[in-house]
C-alpha cells in the first residue's frame, strides 16, 4: 500500500510539472501587480484590459506629453520564465496629439535589456501581429514618440502613441515561484497632535504653529548651498536679498535659532530642500551640474550638502575634519534639532521647464546619492545617513498620489541598491478637485475629501507600503484649498450653499479638519496642509490663499478648527470607524494607547449644508465622563460642555463641521 501511495505522489508531481510547462500558447493574463510604469504617468493597465482579438479595444495608455516623460516604458514581471510566441497590438487611429510613434519590445533583465524589436506604428486602426519570440521572465514595452505638436511653444510636446491594446501569447517554462515571506509592517502610531502639520517658511509667526505638531519647512538650497565641494558653508544669518523667491521676506534670520525654537516649541520641523542651488539661472532644474541624470554620482554636490546639513542639525556628532563650514573651531555638529530631512520638492512636475522633471529612475538615483552617498560609494562626507544614521530621510514630495512613480523608484533600487530603498518616507501631495490633478486648469474646482474619495486613494498607497516597503512612513505633505473663488483649487463652488449661505473660509475649515481625519483613518503617518499663510504679492493665483492666516495675519476659521482638533485629540491615534446607520453621519474613534482615554469624532460627509439633528450615539465601555467639543471660529479651545449619558447613549446634532465627543475610556 505504501508503494502505491508513492507511485500516486510521483504521478501527481509529474502531472503538476507537465501542467506548468504546457507548450500550448495562450493569452498571458497581465495583472496590475505584474507591471511597473517606468514613466510614472498614466494608467498603463489600459493596454491589458480588452484582451480579445475579435473586438475593437477603446482604452489607451496615455503618457504626459512633456518630452522628459519619453521614452515611456512598462516592465512586465511574469513571475517565472515564459516562452513568448507572438505579440498582437491594436494600432489605433490618428487623433489630436496622437500620431505615429514606435513601440520597442525587449526581454532579459531590467536595466540590461536585449532582444530588441522596434515596431513603427501606421495608425491603421487594426490589430497587427508582431513576429517576436523570447524566453524570459521580464518584458519591456517602450513607447517612443516620433512626432511633436505645438512646435512654436516654448516647450514643444510629444505626440502619444495610438496603441489601444497589447496581447502576449506564450506558455510557462518554469513552475510558479513560491511567494517570499514578507516582513509585517508595524504601525508607527503617531498621535494626532504630532500627525497634524502644515507647510511653512522660517518667517512664519510663532502663534500659527499652535495649530500643528509638525512643519514641513521650505528651504531653498541657495540659502546655504554651494556649487562645489570645497567652498565652506556659511551657517550664519540668511537673507533673501535679490532672490526670486516670492514667498519669503528679505530678512529671514538665523537657521540655528529657528530650528532650536521649533524644537523648544514641540514642533517636529522637517527641512525640505528645494530649488536648484543656482536658482538665478536654473531655478527648479535637476541639479546634476552637467552629469548624466541617471547616474547617482552626478549628484555628489547634493549628497555633500545633505551630509553637511544633517551633520549640523541632526542628532549625531561628526568629526570636525568632515565639517566644511566657515566656523572657527569648535565647529558645530549633532545639535539635535531635526529628526527628518527631505531632499527635494515635486520632482515629477509636469508643468514648466522640462529640465525640472526627474524620471522615476533619475529621482531614485538622486535620492540614493543624498540618502547615503549611493551605498557609501562616494566615500566619507556624503549622504544624510552618513551624518546621522538615525535621521529619517524623506524623498521629495511627489506632485500627485503617484504610486506608479514610487514603484518604478523601487524597481531601480532593487537592481542598483540590492533592494535597499533610499527613503524612510513615501511622500505624496494631493489636492482634491473635480479633475483629480494638482494643476487641472481653470475648468476645475475644489471638492471635499469625501467627494474626492481621498481615504480610498490613500489606503491604496498604505496597503502597497504594507506589502512592499514595510517600515516606511507614508505622508501626505501637501493638500489644501484656496479661499479665493477665482482659482481651480477654491473652497467655494464645491459646496452647494456657496455663496449665499456659507463662506469659503468656513468651507476651507471644514474640509481641512475632515481631511486630517480621513488621512488618519487611511493609515497615514503625517499630514501637512498647504500653506501656513496666504502669500503676499503672489503672481500665480492658485494656491496663494490656502493659508491659515491672511496676508494681514488675520486668522481664518481653519486655524481655530484645526487647533481645537489637534488639542482635543492630543495623544490619541485612530482606532476604528463605527457604523452610524445613517449615510449622512461618519463616526471615527481615536484612543490614547497609554491611558485609555478616547474620542468619537462625528460629521456629515456632505457639501450641501446637511445637519442630522438629535443623533443617538452609543458610548461603548464604562466611562463616567463624557464631554463634547465643538469647533468655533475665534475660539482657540472650542466650546466644551458635559453631556448626559442615558442608558449608554448620548444625543447630539451632527453637521458638516466635525464635533468631538471625549470619554475617559472605551
Amino acid at each position: 500500500m505504501k508503494k502505491n501511495n508513492q507511485l500516486i505522489i510521483l504521478f501527481l508531481a509529474l502531472f503538476s510539472i507537465n501542467a506548468c510547462t504546457s507548450t500550448e500558447p495562450a493569452i498571458i493574463e497581465i495583472s496590475e501587480d505584474m507591471v511597473i510604469n517606468e514613466s510614472g504617468s498614466g494608467d498603463m493597465m489600459a493596454w491589458f484590459d480588452e484582451q480579445d482579438l475579435d473586438s475593437t479595444p477603446t482604452t489607451r495608455w496615455s503618457t504626459e506629453s512633456m518630452i522628459t516623460f519619453w521614452p515611456a516604458g512598462l516592465v512586465i514581471n511574469l513571475g517565472r520564465k515564459y516562452k513568448i510566441t507572438e505579440v498582437w497590438i491594436y494600432d489605433g487611429p490618428k487623433e489630436n496629439r496622437v500620431e505615429g510613434g514606435r513601440l520597442i519590445l525587449a526581454s532579459g533583465t531590467p536595466f540590461e535589456w536585449s532582444n530588441f524589436k522596434p515596431v513603427d506604428l501606421q495608425n491603421s486602426n487594426t490589430w497587427s501581429k508582431i513576429d517576436w519570440t523570447a524566453e524570459t521572465q521580464f518584458i519591456q514595452l517602450q513607447k517612443n514618440a516620433t512626432k511633436q505638436f505645438n512646435l512654436q511653444a516654448e516647450y514643444p510636446q510629444n505626440c502619444d502613441l495610438a496603441i489601444n491594446e497589447i496581447i502576449l501569447f506564450g506558455y510557462p517554462l518554469e513552475k510558479k515561484m513560491p511567494e517570499k515571506s514578507q516582513t509585517e509592517h508595524v504601525a508607527f502610531n503617531i498621535p494626532m497632535d504630532q500627525f497634524i502639520g502644515m507647510n511653512s517658511y522660517i518667517h512664519t509667526p510663532d502663534k500659527v504653529h499652535e495649530a500643528v505638531g509638525n512643519v514641513r519647512e521650505y528651504r531653498p538650497w541657495r540659502w546655504n548651498g554651494v556649487t562645489d565641494l570645497e567652498t565652506p558653508i556659511d551657517w550664519g544669518d540668511i537673507n533673501n536679498s535679490g532672490a526670486r523667491n516670492e514667498y519669503a521676506s528679505a530678512s529671514l534670520g538665523n537657521s540655528d535659532v529657528y530650528y532650536k525654537k521649533m524644537k523648544d516649541m514641540g514642533i517636529e520641523c522637517v527641512p525640505c530642500i528645494h530649488r536648484h542651488v543656482d536658482e538665478w539661472r536654473e531655478h527648479e532644474n535637476i541639479p546634476s551640474f552637467g552629469g548624466d541624470p541617471d547616474d547617482p554620482f552626478s549628484y555628489k554636490i547634493m549628497a555633500d550638502y545633505s551630509f553637511q546639513f544633517v551633520a549640523r542639525y541632526g542628532g549625531s556628532s561628526v568629526p570636525e575634519r568632515l565639517l566644511r563650514t566657515t566656523e572657527v573651531s569648535p565647529k558645530k555638529s549633532g545639535l539635535g534639532y531635526i529628526r527628518y530631512f527631505e531632499n527635494w520638492n515635486e520632482p515629477n512636475r509636469w508643468w514648466g521647464n522640462p529640465e525640472g522633471h526627474f524620471t522615476p529612475y533619475q529621482f531614485a538615483a538622486f535620492s540614493s546619492a543624498s540618502y547615503d552617498g549611493h551605498l557609501n560609494q562616494m566615500g566619507e562626507g556624503f549622504g544624510a545617513k552618513n551624518a546621522d544614521p538615525e535621521i529619517r530621510f524623506v524623498f521629495g514630495g511627489l506632485a500627485a498620489i503617484s504610486l506608479h512613480y514610487v514603484q518604478a523608484m523601487k524597481l531601480w533600487s532593487d537592481y542598483h541598491r540590492d533592494g535597499s530603498f533610499p527613503s524612510d518616507v513615501i511622500n505624496l501631495h494631493h489636492y482634491c478637485n473635480t479633475r483629480n490633478e494638482q494643476h487641472p486648469k481653470e475648468d476645475a474646482y475644489g471638492i471635499s475629501p469625501e467627494e474626492d474619495n481621498l481615504k480610498e486613494k490613500l489606503e491604496n498607497v498604505v496597503n502597497w507600503r504594507n506589502e512592499n516597503l514595510p517600515g516606511k512612513e507614508v505622508w501626505l505633505s501637501e493638500f489644501g484649498w484656496d479661499t479665493d473663488e477665482n482659482t481651480y483649487q477654491s473652497a467655494a463652488w464645491g459646496h452647494k450653499l456657496y455663496p449665499g449661505k456659507i463662506t469659503m473660509e468656513e468651507i476651507q475649515g471644514q474640509w481641512l479638519t475632515r481631511a486630517y481625519l480621513v488621512g488618519a483613518a487611511a493609515g497615514l503617518d503625517r499630514m501637512m496642509m498647504f500653506l501656513a499663510n496666504d502669500l503676499k504679492n503672489y503672481p500665480h493665483g492658485v494656491y496663494g490663499t490656502c493659508g491659515f492666516i491672511t496676508v494681514n495675519e488675520e486668522y481664518k476659521p481653519s486655524w481655530y478648527y484645526v487647533k481645537t482638533l489637534k488639542n482635543a485629540l492630543a495623544g490619541m491615534v485612530f482606532l476604528d470607524e463605527l457604523p452610524s446607520e445613517n449615510d449622512n453621519v461618519w463616526i471615527y474613534r481615536f484612543k490614547n494607547l497609554q491611558n485609555g482615554k478616547g474620542a468619537y469624532v462625528l460629521w456629515c460627509p456632505t457639501s450641501d449644508g446637511t445637519v442630522v439633528e438629535d443623533y443617538e450615539l452609543k458610548i461603548t465601555g464604562n466611562t463616567p465622563v463624557v464631554k463634547k467639543t465643538m469647533l468655533i471660529h475665534k475660539n482657540e479651545t472650542g466650546i466644551n460642555e458635559d453631556l448626559k449619558l442615558t442608558s449608554g447613549t448620548i444625543r447630539l446634532d451632527v453637521s458638516e463641521r466635525p464635533v468631538i465627543v471625549l470619554v475617559d475610556r472605551f
